[in-house]
């Protein structure tokens, strides 16, 4: 039987071994702006991250930035590749050792406030590594690795449950919500349809708020997780946009 720990590897082992094999500059259509290159990097980057994560039974908000503010910096210009690939098979062996070795339920920081626990990292780090395998693939103009159904339909419940639903992590509570559409999905294979709220925050904040509330430098302007976004919130990334105002949408499932 295959585990998702399994899966883990194997997805990040066939982006490896399709990066290794593809012009290191050739772009990533799901993730504009970023190379083949890149994409090795951030996976080898996050498994390294959430691979200390686990090692050292981060639980805070401080531990996971002493983490992030003590990583080794990628490897760059001729040879990248040839660097990373060693170093991501070393990152992926250390979070699998790691995901083998841990409960679901064992506590864990994560970017996602309703969920701190192994188990999610175990589930995000399958979809992660799928989702980045399927972006190699597509970079190298190869044809798509099926994923397996079970994985797929896992994937879907994922975006719902925890990508959409992290952006009202991001809302001020001083903003209105404002509900703008309930989307119906419905699965053409297996399972039951779910309804999906789409929602806009917005409002003002006042200058007496605003004095009260003081935001720090590093509060003031934090990253919206962003449907479609290629870089996922796998540890505290530079975000392809981020939002401070209004406007910002936000989902939920019910």
């Amino acid at each position: 039987m295959t585990t998702t720990v399994d899966r883990i590897a194997e997805e990040a082992e066939r982006l490896t071994t399709t990066i290794a094999a593809t012009d290191p500059s050739a772009p990533v259509p799901n993730c504009p702006g970023w190379t083949a290159q890149d994409l090795l990097a951030h996976v080898t980057e996050v498994h390294e991250f959430w691979g200390q994560l686990l090692a050292t039974g981060a639980r805070t908000d401080e531990d996971s930035e002493s983490i992030e503010a003590a990583k080794v910096p990628m490897p760059e210009g001729d040879g990248a590749v040839e660097a990373l690939v060693p170093r991501r098979q070393a990152a992926t062996a250390t979070l699998v050792e790691q995901l083998t070795a841990r409960d679901e339920a064992e506590p864990l920081w994560t970017w996602f406030s309703a969920d701190q626990s192994v188990g999610f990292a175990r589930r995000m780090q399958l979809h992660e590594a799928t989702m980045h395998r399927v972006d190699a693939e597509l970079a190298a103009g190869k044809p798509l690795t099926p994923i397996d159904p079970e994985v797929a339909g896992d994937g879907v419940a994922q975006v719902i449950e925890v990508m959409h639903a992290s952006a009202y992590d991001w809302i001020p509570e001083w903003a209105t919500v404002e509900q703008l559409a309930t989307l119906t999905l419905t699965p053409t294979d297996a399972g039951q349809p779910v309804e999906v709220e789409i929602s806009r925050w917005g409002g003002a904040l006042g200058r007496a708020t605003a004095r009260r509330s003081a935001p720090s430098s590093r509060d003031r302007c934090r990253p919206t997780p962003t449907p479609g976004a290629c870089r996922t919130p796998a540890h505290p990334p530079t975000p392809p946009r981020s939002t401070c105002g209004s406007g910002a949408a936000a989902s939920r499932s019910r």
